[in-house]
Formats: structure tokens, sequence, C-alpha cells
């Protein structure tokens, strides 16, 4: 009778796990006919499309993907799905028709260590605080730019690096400059620091925005390996984390001093108009708001300003640059536009902008060209939703693929070739900005400091300029190549010039 009941017991067992077998394929079956997930390349289980993500340029292969699989391709990165959209209508209907689907932000290892814990701006999650900080930073912004500070400021910093720069007497690399003049102009705009070609600490902080961008720019194994920061790091987890706690402390120390000597009759920078915001909270009395707007919020903000304005505008500088060597023609037309426009004696002002088409047509161009960001800031779904015919579920990692934009066929005529054109009316005026045109990319999560890129870019575009005919050493033939220092990141070839003082 005990072996009976043994029998009947083990049969009972293989019925309950056919039972359960049955039902997870059941459930299996049906959600794949219930939901429609977008295509993409079979992927190895766990580790995903390992020599599409670690491969630099990325969005390219993407883009030559979506050519099989349509304008939404999904790829496994390592375990994470994550879904690419490479044309402008299937962006338009999840950033623009369907924005607050598609506004959240996904959670990787490597970014909390960034930001503390999703305390920033452009990485944060979309809530009531994200929403407060950027309406707080984007008040600073517009407070800190009122009048001609920030035409004055760059004036300031173009004088003291062209100072420099004019002394070079055998080719040299441009881009040192770029590099220089635009860390120095944040410095300024954030921390009110004059421009100081030698000061350790700005030259410190751009080292270490470099290491950041070409040291780590394959990404991390922590990201999509769960758990794995607790039992072991890698030298380079090991390596960022340094480094990020050098730049943390580097900014709190900043915010630290400011406080000290703060005067609200007296913004000096943009680290004084946020802590007049915070101030003002305080007025309120509204503790909600001031929680929002601890030290440590401050810092992640001004670590957003600050690092995001750095890389953004020197590397769209550093394409410009490279295109106006590349095309001398263009680069002269700049220069008579600009010497009509400002005159010999005045420096770039806002109020030149709406009269220096060609020039922004140009930087307009080259932001097309040039993928200085092809995926832009990662999205996630906040809900179920749809994109494309497609089913997405809540907390899908959504990318924009810029560069598949920027470089549609169907949409540009002679998508290879630089042509300024392409933005202007027939009178030579700007035209309606394309709409295949997102640098900054579109919806809820659209770059927050856009305005003021867009002015700074041109007016430090049109300084140097101004100054400086751009010319390729004798002998040397300039052709374009890129080279990609990061994942989604592509930059022209280092190259060497010879300047002209222009006789202004």
């Amino acid at each position: 009778m005990g072996h009976f009941e043994i029998i009947i017991g083990i049969l009972n067992i293989q019925t309950v796990l056919l039972g359960t077998s049955i039902g997870l394929l059941t459930y299996y079956i049906y959600g794949k006919l219930r939901y429609k997930s977008p295509p993409g390349p079979w992927s190895i289980p766990l580790i995903g499309d390992y020599k599409i993500y670690s491969n630099r340029q990325m969005h390219r292969e993407v883009a030559a993907l979506s050519e099989k699989y349509g304008p939404v391709v999904q790829i496994s990165m390592g375990p994470i799905k994550a879904i690419i959209l490479n044309n402008l209508e299937v962006v338009i209907e999840a950033m623009v028709k369907k924005k607050a689907d598609f506004a959240g932000r996904p959670t990787f290892k490597s970014g909390n260590l960034f930001t503390e814990g999703g305390k920033d701006i452009a990485l944060a999650p979309y809530n009531a605080t994200w929403k407060f900080q950027k309406k707080v930073a984007g008040k600073a912004l517009r407070y800190y730019m009122q009048g001609t500070h920030l035409e004055t400021m760059i004036s300031d910093v173009c004088d003291c690096v062209f100072d420099r720069m004019s002394k070079e007497k055998e080719p040299f690399v441009v881009t040192d400059y770029v590099d220089k003049l635009v860390i120095h102009m944040l410095f300024n705009m954030c921390f009110g620091r004059k421009c100081d070609l030698d000061s350790k600490d700005v030259n410190k902080l751009l080292q270490i925005d470099q290491d950041i961008i070409e040291k780590f720019g394959s990404g991390f194994i922590e990201d999509i390996v769960p758990g794995m920061t607790y039992v072991y790091k890698t030298k380079r987890w090991k390596d960022l984390e340094r480094l990020i706690e050098e730049v943390t402390t580097f900014l709190r120390k900043e915010l630290k001093e400011h406080k000290e000597t703060f005067n609200s009759s007296n913004i000096r920078d943009f680290t004084d108009s946020l802590i007049l915001a915070r101030e003002e909270a305080e007025n309120e009395e509204r503790e909600e708001n001031v929680a929002m707007l601890s030290d440590t919020y401050l810092v992640q903000i001004l670590s957003d300003i600050f690092f995001a304005g750095l890389d953004t505008t020197r590397m769209t500088l550093d394409w410009f640059l490279s295109y106006m060597v590349a095309y001398p023609e263009y680069q002269q037309k700049c220069q008579e536009e600009i010497d009509d426009v400002i005159g010999k004696e005045e420096s770039p002002s806002a109020s030149d902008r709406p009269n220096l088409c060609f020039t922004e047509a140009c930087i307009m161009e080259a932001m097309r060209m040039g993928a200085v960001a092809a995926f832009g800031v990662p999205h996630a779904t906040i809900c179920d939703t749809t994109v494309g015919g497609y089913d997405i579920p809540k907390g899908t990692m959504v990318l924009i693929n810029h560069w598949a934009l920027h470089n549609d066929p169907t949409f540009w005529k002679n998508v290879d070739k630089f042509d300024p054109y392409r933005y202007l009316t027939k009178e030579g005026k700007m035209d309606m900005k394309p709409e295949n045109w997102l640098p900054f990319s579109a919806g809820r999560r659209v770059c927050l400091g856009e305005p003021v890129a867009r002015t700074e870019l041109l007016l430090i575009a049109s300084s140097f300029l101004k100054n400086f005919r751009f010319k390729v050493p004798p002998g040397v033939t300039h052709s374009i190549k890129h080279r990609a220092p990061a994942a989604g990141t592509e930059l022209p070839e280092l190259y060497k010039v010879v300047v002209e003082k222009r006789n202004n």
C-alpha cells in the first residue's frame, strides 16, 4: 500500500508540473498573439545582440537594420530590450502625439552613479520633482541670460582664447582651442570664473570629461548584469567612481563658496540663480519645493548644465570648423555676411542673429551631418502604449536614432552633401526648420538649453570666422573623416590648420 501511495504521489507531482507547463506555454502563446512586438534580429539569450550594442557606430548599423525590419526596430542589450525609432513618422507619434507615454527614463547603474540616484534633470524619472526642477532650471537660465550678459561673456572668453591662438606659427589642431574656449565659457557662465587658459581646475575637468567619453564610451557591463557591483567591481567601474567623485566634490565646493558669498541683488552666474530660486521657495514657505532644491539637487542641475553644454557645444563647433576648412567658399560667404552684419569693430550679439542666416545655416548643416549624440538620451515608457502599430510595454527603453533622421535619403536631397542652402529661402533668409532636423530631440524631454545653445553656437562660430581665416597647411588636402570616441558619437578626425588673422 505504501508503494502505491508513493506512485500516486509521483503521478500527482507530474500532473501538476505538466499542468503548470501547459499553462505557462498557453500564457506565452496568448501573449504573443495578443501583443505585437517590434521586429528585430535574433539575439543570444541574456547576452543579447552583442555585436550591435558593442559597436560604437551602432546608430549606422541600426539604420541599416530598419531597411529590413521597418522604422521600429527591437534589439536586446544583454537582458534589456530596447526599441529604436528610425524615421520621423514614428518619432513624432511617440514623442509628440504620445509624449507623456514616452517621457520616462530607463534606470541604469552608471546613470544612478552619475546623478546621485536620478537627482538631475536629464536622467531623472518623469514625475512632479522633475517638472519642478526643469521649471527652476529654465527660470534660472532666463534670469541669468537677461540683457547682454551672454554675449559679453562669450566676447571676453573669445578674446582670451584668440589671443593665444593667434600666436601659433606652425600648423596646429584647432580642436584644442575649441575645447578650451567652450569650457571657459561654461566656467564663466556657471561659476563666474574669468578665462585663465592655465587654470588647473579648468584643465582637470576638461581631462576628466574627455576620459569619461573616450575610456568609457563603450558602456559598462555593470549596466546589463544586475547586482554585479555588489559582488565584483571591474577596474573600469572603479575608475569611473573615482572620476565622478572628483567632479561631484568640485561642484559641491563651488556651491558652498557661492552660498557663503551670495547676494540676491547681485546675481553673478548660474549657480547664484539656482540659490536665488531656493531662497524664493523658502520665502514662500513651501517646504516640498525647498526639499526639491537641496544641495544635492542643485549640484546635479549644475552638472547637467555644465557637462551637457560642454560636450554638445564643443563637438558641434568641431564639426562646424571642419566643414568650413573643407568648404572655403562657404567659409568666405559666412565671413562676408559677418562683416556686413556685425561690422569691423563690434563683437557678435544676439540681436545680430536674424541677419546671420547663412552662418546659422552652416551650423545647422554641421549638426545634421555630424552625429554628436546619435541616440540622444534614452527614453522609457511610463505605461503600456504603442508606436508604429507595435505594442510597447511599460518600462521599455526607447531610443531616437537622430543619425537615421538626419541621413534619411527620402527626406534630404543629396543626403551626403554639405548644403547650407537647405535651410534658407530663395531670398537667403532662414526658412522653417525642417521637420527631420531634431538634434535637440522633441516632446516632453526636449533639451532644456536649446534656446541658449543655438544662440551661443552662433555667437562663438561667428567670432571664430570674424577673427580668423582657417586653411589647411600648404600641400595638404582636408577630407572629412569620421571617428567614434564613444558609442553613438562621431567626431571629425583630428586635423591641423593654419590661421590667418583677419584685418577687422
